[in-house]
């Protein structure tokens, strides 16, 4: 490819990572189980539930039953290239649960890595952490995670861990 060719493919491959994204979580709040799963590669890790679109149907299957309604609403998203057909990315998500008598609202980021395979990008991994997780009508004050029976995030995490975050407060000229 000439550089004209790079930068239009690096341009449209943006595109496609963060419609990806916004598929994810419009196939989340819709129950779209198969869609989820369909955007991840065929051979995605599944940890402990196995591996492949089937294992990965079948989890988000499971961890979704407990709630009634949600609503994933994505914000910042950088990308950063590793390679012509690999990604590494942040998702901001501020998403809401409908948990029991509960409204939850849980600030997080999703730590991704994405791959193009046959000229369309999946996702290889998500990894989401949570800044805090309350009630709508609480503060998210003291341990900020209050979010019952989570199947799968069990504290804040962030900010505290992005890199910069300790070595901010520990400065002196801070």
């Amino acid at each position: 490819m000439n550089d004209q060719e790079q930068r239009l493919d690096r341009l449209e491959s943006i595109e496609a990572i963060r419609q990806l994204a916004a598929r994810y979580a419009l196939a989340l709040d819709g129950r779209d189980v198969a869609t989820m799963a369909g955007l991840f590669v065929e051979d995605v890790e599944v940890g402990r539930h196995g591996a492949g679109r089937e294992a990965l149907r079948a989890f988000f299957d499971r961890i979704l039953r407990p709630y009634r309604l949600t609503f994933h609403l994505i914000g910042n998203h950088v990308i950063d290239f590793t390679g012509p057909d690999t990604a590494t990315g942040i998702v901001y998500c501020r998403p809401e649960h409908e948990v029991g008598d509960l409204w939850i609202v849980m600030p997080m980021a999703y730590f991704d890595r994405y791959e193009r395979r046959d000229g369309r990008w999946l996702f290889r991994s998500r990894a989401p952490k949570a800044f805090y997780a309350a009630d709508v009508l609480e503060r998210p004050t003291g341990d900020r995670f209050h979010f019952p029976d989570n199947p799968m995030i069990r504290r804040g995490a962030l900010p505290e861990e992005f890199p910069t975050w300790a070595p901010f407060w520990e400065s002196a000229d801070g």
